[in-house]
């Protein structure tokens, strides 16, 4: 499951907290993996930060559970459009990887 929360800019701080607290504890963001993107970034809201994260469903509400606090609504095209980002972005750097060393 692929999955992109919204917090406002102004809980950047917190959510740093929060995303690296723990980094070696099963089912920490560290382990998960997650990328942030800033809402000018990807045209969303620029007063709201992005973070995706993919893992299985049970990983995905945990981490929902940890931010409920702080979480704003995300537009489905958004967040279709991160997910979409991120994936070529990942894809790039794969194909980079194996020109290095294919």
């Amino acid at each position: 499951m692929k999955k992109v929360f919204g917090i406002p800019m102004e809980k950047k701080k917190e959510l740093t907290t929060i995303l690296e607290a723990d980094p070696y504890v099963k089912g920490s963001f560290a382990m998960m993996g997650y990328k942030l993107k800033e809402g000018n970034q990807v045209g969303g809201d620029e007063s709201t930060i992005y973070l995706y994260i993919s893992g299985d469903d049970d990983k995905v509400k945990g981490a929902e559970e940890k931010l409920k606090e702080m979480l704003v609504d995300v537009p489905e095209e958004i967040e279709n459009k991160i997910i979409t980002v991120i994936a070529e972005e990942e894809d790039k750097a794969a194909s980079g990887m194996g020109d290095i060393f294919g």
